[in-house]
């Protein structure tokens, strides 16, 4: 769930929209009264807690000036937001007969809500609070474990999926940036199996594993397509490419195998899918669940678990001038 737009006033009269929540990570608690015990005691520990990465805020029905003087009296530092009329409380689900639940919520920085604790007891809650976010900082700021996972494996099963989980990643990929939003891609999807072995007969001998998996996706693109750019730059294949990557880290996270290859004979997969002459085939990726090593050549199943090999950054990136 994301944040919905808001605006609200702070305690010092300031307004605080949905948009004071991006590029951040936020904490929202909701308390029913300012100045009551549990409350007090709830913000002073929410205060002076080191949350060195995250801004707090704390939300509740009081007026503006109730709040002021609550933050006063007890030398809040923290946001504090006046919300009347319950909006954000009937947005976050905190109010039960009228009256607001003692509620907490982690909200990432794109304002979505990450973690939810409901009919809060203030006993131990801020440093859970604390502990739950710092992992939550570990993982979203450490690099993407599905891109780290994402490997072009070849061992696979002949076992179906659910066009469903197909579907979901062609919906990833067509949700890849393009220029002018061109969308260049075009996909054919294939899962039938007398389909899949005309297929198999443009397949090179290197790519016998491809004829396990049960279902091959032939992406192409044509060059009009896209941004035909001064200086011949090929951005279709740019932009395809980007879809496909959308692709095989979304199969990732679903636990499947997502091999796209070179290796095919193009005039042939072109003929039997129907594609047009004019349009560049540009790869066919093999889609499967992770299966027997043992069907691989001993190339291939070195090959499964040879180290990753990368250039080191210093050969591929360079800072400014």
């Amino acid at each position: 769930m994301r944040v919905k737009p808001f605006e609200l006033l702070t305690d010092e009269g300031k307004p605080f929209t949905h948009v004071d929540l991006y590029g951040k990570y936020t904490i929202l608690f909701f308390f029913p009264k300012a100045g009551t015990s549990g409350c007090t005691r709830e913000a002073v520990e929410f205060s002076r807690e080191n949350f060195e990465k995250a801004q707090v805020v704390g939300i509740s029905r009081d007026s503006v000036e109730s709040l002021k003087r609550f933050r006063e009296r007890n030398n809040l530092k923290i946001v504090l937001l006046s919300d009347p009329e319950g909006e954000l409380h009937e947005f976050f689900n905190v109010l039960e007969n009228g009256k607001t639940v003692r509620s907490t919520f982690i909200l990432d920085r794109w304002g979505f809500v990450r973690r939810e604790w409901r009919k809060v007891k203030v006993e131990g809650h801020v440093q859970e609070v604390k502990e739950t976010l710092d992992q939550m900082l570990k993982e979203d700021l450490s690099l993407n474990r599905h891109i780290e996972w994402r490997r072009a494996r070849r061992a696979l099963k002949k076992d179906r999926i659910p066009r469903d989980e197909i579907e979901t990643l062609i919906r990833a990929a067509h949700l890849a940036p393009s220029c002018m939003n061109n969308q260049p891609w075009r996909f054919v999807v294939v899962d039938n199996e007398d389909v899949l072995r005309r297929l198999h007969e443009a397949l090179p001998g290197g790519n016998y594993w491809m004829k396990n998996a049960p279902v091959l996706i032939a992406v192409h693109s044509k060059r009009d397509f896209d941004c035909v750019l001064s200086d011949n730059r090929e951005y279709f294949l740019f932009d395809t490419g980007l879809a496909v990557g959308n692709l095989l880290v979304q199969a990732t996270q679903m636990g499947l195998v997502a091999h796209p290859v070179a290796g095919y004979d193009p005039v042939k997969v072109k003929e039997i899918l129907g594609i047009p002459e004019d349009h560049v085939l540009i790869t066919l990726i093999a889609v499967g669940y992770l299966g027997d090593e043992n069907e691989l050549s001993e190339k291939h199943r070195e090959i499964e678990h040879s180290e990753r090999v990368r250039k080191d950054l210093s050969e591929i990136v360079r800072w400014n001038l």
